[in-house]
């Protein structure tokens, strides 16, 4: 597991991008809910797959988890859910393994178009609201989630990235 969740954080991480240290940034730790060690809150979302249409719920767990909060016109979110894709199809075959992206007040309509024009085939949940997301935070995305089978946090990143070349 640490060796997995040493990939998860090289492929969230490695984009050339800086880390941005500004002193108006909030802190991730005053911004978040769920931290590293703690149970997922309980949740239900209906999701979109390449099959169709799914559900996701953190009472169904089958393994290794990702939940990926995002919104397609937060620049940070758009340089990130490529990568978290390419993580996504390198892993969806491992027996267990889940990904989903809640989208942060957005509709499917945006996001579809978002999916396609990029080639994205990670399940997302289009939510209108901040309903789920404010189970894990108060502000900043994007922010992605690597969970235990038991619903346990075995990694979060939170990223602000300024421009780099």
């Amino acid at each position: 597991m640490k060796i997995l969740i040493r990939v998860f954080m090289m492929a969230f991480l490695l984009v050339g991008c800086t880390i941005d240290d500004h002193k108006d940034s909030p802190d991730p730790d005053e911004t978040s809910l769920i931290k590293v060690g703690d149970r997922l809150p309980s949740f239900s979302v209906d999701m979109i797959t390449g099959e169709g249409r799914g559900v996701f719920s953190t009472l169904r767990l089958t393994g290794r988890t990702v939940i990926v909060f995002f919104h397609t016109s937060c620049s940070d979110c758009q340089r990130e859910l490529p990568k978290l894709n390419d993580y996504y199809l390198s892993h969806r075959d491992e027996n267990g393994f889940q990904m989903v992206a809640i989208a942060r007040e957005e509709q499917q309509e945006s996001i579809a178009a978002f999916w396609q024009e990029h080639h994205l085939a990670i399940p997302y949940s289009p939510q209108p609201d901040r309903r789920i997301y404010s189970l894990f935070a108060t502000q900043t995305i994007p922010r992605a989630y690597l969970c235990s089978a038991d619903g346990i946090v075995q990694w979060m990143g939170i990223e602000k990235f300024t421009m780099g070349d």
